[in-house]
């Protein structure tokens, strides 16, 4: 990873974790399609992933720590995990405010607000 990759990192940490204790929302905007995420964020850290052969898994990700949903056709269902985890192999860019962050990927575009 680059300097100014570490650097953003350390940057969405640091906002992350001034959101920890907060219930948020997640969006993720990938191609045409919007996948929408609630979380009562109890922690946030950076987790080396298993190697991956199709190169599907970023090989590092911030893990969003807390029991949460997914908000799919008008239906609430568990997150599988008490995490969610978002990419940070290829950031193209981070915006922050006090009520949003909005990081954006090679893949997609995520959009966190409180």
């Amino acid at each position: 990873m680059s300097e100014m990759t570490n650097k953003s990192i350390e940057f969405l940490l640091k906002e992350l974790n001034h959101w920890v204790g907060s219930e948020i929302t997640i969006e993720k905007q990938e191609r045409n399609d919007i996948d929408e995420n609630k979380l009562a964020l109890t922690g946030v850290e950076v987790v080396k992933q298993l190697e991956d052969e199709d190169d599907y898994v970023d090989p590092f990700t911030i893990q969003l720590q807390g029991k949460g949903s997914v908000l799919q056709s008008g239906k609430t269902t568990r997150l599988p995990l008490n995490s969610y985890e978002l990419p940070i192999h290829e950031l193209h860019s981070i915006e922050a405010s006090n009520e949003f962050l909005t990081i954006k990927t090679d893949r997609a575009t995520y959009v966190l607000k409180k």
